[in-house]
């Protein structure tokens, strides 16, 4: 599961050094890949619902299935 608290909220930054950009996928949805500095997570981040993607919804999003 994907650490959304808010005490580790501030802690989520574009992953691969902060040059990730957001970008759409086949679906449509505007993603951002991101990185936990302190749990070392990578997750999917929808722009337009401001929300966490779970590796399932983030697998559907990207058309991986």
């Amino acid at each position: 599961a994907v650490t959304t608290d808010s005490s580790a909220a501030s802690d989520w930054v574009p992953a691969c050094g902060g040059t990730e950009t957001p970008f759409t996928t086949r679906t449509g949805r505007r993603l951002l890949y991101m990185w936990n500095l302190s749990t070392g997570e990578h997750a999917y981040y929808d722009l337009a619902s401001d929300i966490f993607l779970s590796n399932d919804e983030a697998s559907t999003a990207l058309a991986m299935n």
